[in-house]
């Protein structure tokens, strides 16, 4: 009886807390990408908030189970549950035995999902986003205005039917002047009868052409990197390997250490902020 209240506690606080983490993180992003997605339909939308749960809320769950084990422990304490089982002679190691089964699921679903879960799906799922916002964007124009989206300056004179006339676009160090243009989707262009203005070693060229194709390398940008991918496999290996040392801290913390929950908290947030520190430093260093 006592074994299944503790792992329903544990397995409820500890994905309720990734997902809260995950949540909290994601408001953050949404405030950064708020003008793409408020500026696209929701059905675009939902592959990005799909693989933003899908990769956070598995890679928060060290820092649930450290706040997971920590109440959990404490609560057997106000509720003088602790006391009974030493009264009866129960080690701490027996305690703590309670808690493996809970803690030894969510480390194996943990090295299972390090290698299907990685960070970089969020951020070619953010790439895909980008895009379609840049094709909605510049598929509805407006004449005599200058549109940025990114690295990228479009100003066109008038809009007909599938073309652009009287184009100006800049490009990072690349302008292109044009009669007319057409706008390929995925960030390519293909203009005709113009100029083409490029930089190099601080100097300026100015070249005529009578059609120039222009792409803006979007599509290449949102593959999903495999160099990448294989350097958060060793992340994500690493952040899964942390909890048991997680599990012994927070245990022996509520244990011997916090009279109160406010204590408690105290000290998983420091816990959590020490983790995730240690993460950030291996991060930079991979």
């Amino acid at each position: 009886m006592l074994r299944s209240l503790i792992f329903w506690k544990i397995t409820k606080i500890t994905y309720l807390t990734a997902l809260v983490l995950a949540t909290v993180l994601l408001l953050v992003q949404i405030y950064r990408l708020s003008f793409i997605l408020f500026g696209l339909p929701l059905s675009d939308s939902v592959p990005f908030f799909i693989s933003w749960f899908a990769y956070y809320s598995f890679f928060f769950i060290p820092d649930g189970i450290a706040l997971a084990t920590a109440l959990t422990l404490y609560d057997l304490k106000e509720r003088k549950l602790l006391q009974v089982m030493q009264s009866f002679h129960l080690s701490p190691l027996r305690i703590l035995s309670l808690f493996l089964l809970p803690v030894g699921v969510f480390s194996a679903l943990g090295l299972v999902f390090s290698f299907l879960l990685f960070e970089e799906q969020v951020s070619f799922a953010r790439k895909e986003l980008f895009i379609k916002y840049k094709d909605k964007a510049l598929g509805n124009m407006p004449e005599r205005t200058f549109l940025e989206i990114g690295d990228l300056v479009v100003y066109i004179r008038e809009r007909g039917e599938g073309t652009l006339k009287g184009v100006f676009l800049k490009y990072r160090d690349l302008i292109v002047v044009a009669e007319r243009a057409t706008y390929e989707s995925g960030g390519r262009f293909f203009f005709r009868k113009g100029y083409l203005v490029t930089k190099d070693q601080d100097k300026y060229f100015l070249i005529s052409f009578e059609t120039y194709r222009l792409d803006t390398e979007e599509r290449f940008s949102a593959e999903i990197r495999k160099k990448r991918v294989s350097k958060e496999r060793v992340m994500n290996l690493a952040n899964m390997a942390s909890i048991p040392f997680l599990f012994g801290i927070s245990f022996m913390g509520s244990l011997m250490v916090c009279r109160t929950h406010i204590q408690v908290y105290y000290f998983i947030a420091l816990c959590v902020i020490l983790h995730q520190i240690a993460l950030f430093t291996l991060k930079i260093t991979l």
